[in-house]
């Protein structure tokens, strides 16, 4: 799961913490350069520990990764 976890409010704290997302200053900025493993790990982490409108929106691609891999699965 690589898609950002922006929900556009977009709003540092004084941590430098998104008060929408959660995601760093820095996690911010590196976003479209970082490996999609790295991507994976901040939003595994938003999902345990982030704010409830991002959890949410996590769950829900997850739900829907989940969904075409079985329609994958069932085509093949």
């Amino acid at each position: 799961m690589t898609d950002s976890p922006c929900i556009s409010q977009c709003k540092l704290d004084e941590n430098d913490l998104c008060m929408g997302c959660g995601r760093s200053r820095q996690e911010i900025k590196g976003w479209k350069t970082m490996a999609d493993e790295q991507r994976h790990d901040i939003n595994m982490r938003l999902l345990a520990r982030g704010r409830k409108k991002v959890r949410k929106l996590l769950i829900k691609r997850l739900r829907q990764l989940t969904r075409e891999k079985k329609a994958a699965r069932t085509a093949a």
